[in-house]
């Protein structure tokens, strides 16, 4: 049965990526993958790239969605400050966006004279790219990088930038023990694994994941550490569960972002599709597409609130989004991808909210250039810093 020939099965596949499948289309979806190994590959391909394109077209923008945007910032920055004086314009910023494709992006025009010397006289701070290190059970480590295409070891593959496990057959005594493998993706870098289920998570900049390289118990645990975004193989029986310090996410087959940076107070767990279980603190939630559960480590409070999920799961599609962030946040966001330091000569330049929604892989000269249009702070870059005055 293939997809190219039958509509319901790309019917369903469609109707997967949008998180709209019953339990039953689920099951028959999973019966067709599992048929043969050309259509678990053909769906993992045609997933990827509708995903992408999906990814794509939410930050594309109508001319009336703009213009409602733009009266909106407005709302918060200018007009706000005329109906309250005490309200400081130093407390606001404006938006900026970043060209992504022709239409929907918002142009703001400045000296081309005065930007190609800053371009041509900085040093270069560049992009991250697709990096990682593999840990072993032994102690071994393993570099992984965009050239890289081999194989490990039995059931685990390099290509480029993903890390692909596959399920392996019954293998004798060791077939009850979970052998674990670590991922880490160091400063400046990001990195996608498939893991032995099917499962696929996008390990985000300074992050780590502990997984099993074959899921044998009852569930199937994996402990992060930083950053990941999870789209999760559905299997009732054997529920998806992901550990951080003191929260633990518990799912079937989903699509959810977790945030959980050794030094932040805040683990944000943020669902895109599905439904998933977050316990901590003594307490437990369930979250419904577009909800996020944010649990402070510091009292042991969980909450849930409806949020932008782009804001917090965009970076897997390509983008970096910040809405009213102060600028502190938002350099130290890009400081993790674009692996540079920052120093303020004033402390209270830390507090400037901004909002930007940039491409990844934007020219960091550029995307300062725009902040700078504020008349609010100013950059200059020596050598890996970034001084903000």
């Amino acid at each position: 049965m293939e997809i190219q020939n039958n509509d319901r099965i790309k019917q369903m596949v469609v109707r997967y990526v949008k998180g709209e499948l019953s339990e039953e289309e689920m099951d028959e979806l999973k019966r067709w993958r599992d048929e043969r190994v050309e259509h678990e590959e053909l769906f993992r391909n045609v997933v990827s790239k509708e995903k992408l394109e999906r990814g794509i077209r939410r930050f594309v923008k109508t001319p009336e969605q703009q213009e409602l945007e733009w009266n909106q910032i407005l709302n918060r920055t200018v007009r706000k400050k005329r109906r309250s004086r005490k309200m400081s314009w130093m407390r606001y910023a404006a938006l900026f966006i970043l060209p992504l494709l022709v239409g929907g992006i918002v142009y703001l025009s400045w000296d081309s004279t005065r930007e190609m010397e800053l371009v041509e006289t900085s040093p270069r701070i560049v992009p991250g790219v697709s990096m990682a290190e593999l840990v072993l059970p032994d102690g071994t480590k393993v570099w992984l990088g965009q050239e890289a295409n081999r194989a490990l070891e039995k059931g685990v593959k390099n290509s480029g930038d993903t890390l692909n496990y596959t399920e392996m057959g019954s293998g004798g005594m060791q077939d009850s023990c979970e052998i674990y493998h670590t991922l880490r993706v160091p400063r400046g870098g990001e990195y996608t694994l498939v893991l032995a289920d099917g499962t696929t998570v996008y390990l985000n900049a300074e992050s780590e994941l502990r997984f099993p390289k074959q899921f044998k118990g009852k569930n199937r645990k994996v402990y992060l550490e930083g950053e990941g975004y999870f789209d999760v193989r559905r299997n009732e029986k054997q529920p998806f569960i992901v550990e951080v310090k003191q929260v633990e996410v518990r799912v079937l087959g989903t699509s959810f972002g977790v945030r959980a940076y050794t030094g932040e107070e805040n683990v944000l767990t943020t669902l895109v599709q599905g439904r998933v279980n977050v316990e901590a603190g003594g307490k437990q939630v369930e979250l419904s597409p577009g909800q996020q559960a944010d649990f402070n480590r510091g009292n042991d409070r969980l909450t849930v609130a409806e949020v932008d999920v782009e804001q917090y799961v965009g970076w897997k599609d390509g983008r970096l989004v910040f809405d009213n962030k102060p600028l502190e946040f938002i350099l130290e966001e890009l400081g993790r991808w674009y692996s540079f330091d920052v120093f303020y000569s004033n402390n209270e330049l830390k507090e400037i909210p901004y909002s930007l929604n940039i491409k990844k892989h934007e020219d960091i000269a550029q995307v300062l250039k725009f902040v700078e249009r504020t008349g609010k702070v100013k950059f200059e870059i020596n050598k890996n810093t970034i001084i903000v005055k």
